[in-house]
This record gives structure tokens, C-alpha cells and sequence, in this order.
């Protein structure tokens, strides 16, 4: 996946002389988010069709992507890590959702814990697109707890079997936060030492 987006990149530096340094980086990353997330999307949702999921994948998907836009988290540094680590997420959304009895004392537990985790954490920007602005970090960890209270909010208004897709979708986004806080810092670390 790497050397298919380099090769794309690389074409269009070539046929564009004029771009500067940084426009093929923004144009590069852009492509491994658009190529990477697409086939991995299309990839789950037929991996999960097979299992007649793919409506709850959807839903899942859904609600763990609008998150994670607001609030990031944890990064996986290849595409296959990223692949297979994003399958067992979904797996565990689904599998949660369907075969753990939730009730209603520990559908609260997770929306608090979730919003506690996005006040103390949100956001965990990726490495490749830091958030530089104090502003914009201030604006991206309200968007990522009003987004965290309204999908929780919502699952109290949904039927069960959706309510803890919901619910665990955004809880499993909420708990990649400290992952993902924790890696950064040991990239930074590692940076500095190296």
C-alpha cells in the first residue's frame, strides 16, 4: 500500500513541478488516508456481510469514525498493522454488542468513563498532522466530548441490540486515547534520544 501511494505521489510531482515540498506531503498523506481507510472500509464491510453484519458494522463504523474526527487516538505505523488492528477493534464493537449483557448501571459507567477519557486525553492528533494550534486543540477536545455526550445520549434512545453498538463504538474509540497519548510520547522521546 506504501510504495502504491508513493508511485501516485510521485507522478504527480512529476507532472507537477510547481508543488512545493510540503503540498506533496499534505497530497501524499491525503491519498494514504483516502486509499487506506477506503479499502479497509469496503474490506470490513464485506468481512462482516459474510457473518450478516454488515448493518451493524455500518453502525459501528459510523459513530467509532464521527469520534474519532474529533478526537483521535492511537496509530498503528504500518497499513497491515493498522488493518488487522482495526479488525479486531470492529470484531470486539460487534461481539460486545451482541453476546455482553449490558445493563442500565454499566451503560453509565461506560458514557462517564468515556467522557472522562476525552476530557483528560482528547485530542491525540496523528504524528504525520500534528494540531499546532492551541486554539484549534481547545475546538477539537470540545467537538470530541459534545460528540461523545450526544452518541451516548443517543444509545439511551435506541434498542438494545444498536444502544451497545453505539455505546461500545464510542467507549472502544474513548479507550485508544491513552494508547495513542502514551505512543506519541515515546515517539517524541524517541526522537529526542535518537
Amino acid at each position: 500500500m506504501e510504495r502504491f501511494i508513493q508511485k501516485i505521489t510521485l507522478s504527480i510531482q512529476r507532472s507537477h513541478p510547481k508543488f512545493s515540498e510540503l503540498d506533496i506531503k499534505i497530497i501524499k498523506f491525503g491519498l494514504e488516508c483516502i486509499v487506506g481507510e477506503g479499502s479497509k472500509f469496503l474490506a470490513y464491510l464485506v468481512f462482516f456481510s459474510l457473518f450478516s453484519l454488515g448493518k451493524e458494522y455500518l453502525i459501528a463504523f459510523l459513530f467509532f469514525a464521527l469520534t474519532r474526527f474529533a478526537a483521535g487516538g492511537y496509530h498503528e505505523k504500518t497499513y497491515w498493522r493498522c488493518f488487522i488492528t482495526s479488525l479486531l477493534i470492529f470484531s470486539s464493537i460487534l461481539g460486545i454488542a451482541i453476546y455482553v449483557p449490558m445493563p442500565f448501571w454499566l451503560r453509565i459507567f461506560i458514557s462517564i468513563l468515556s467522557v472522562v477519557l476525552m476530557v483528560v486525553y482528547a485530542p491525540v492528533d496523528h504524528p504525520n498532522k500534528p494540531i499546532l494550534s492551541e486554539h484549534r486543540r481547545r475546538k477539537f477536545k470540545k467537538l470530541a466530548i459534545g460528540i461523545t455526550i450526544l452518541f451516548c445520549g443517543i444509545s439511551f434512545l435506541l434498542s438494545d441490540h444498536y444502544a451497545k453498538i453505539v455505546l461500545v463504538s464510542v467507549f472502544l474509540e474513548a479507550l485508544s486515547l491513552p494508547a495513542g497519548a502514551y505512543m506519541k510520547r515515546r515517539m517524541l522521546y524517541e526522537s529526542t534520544q535518537g
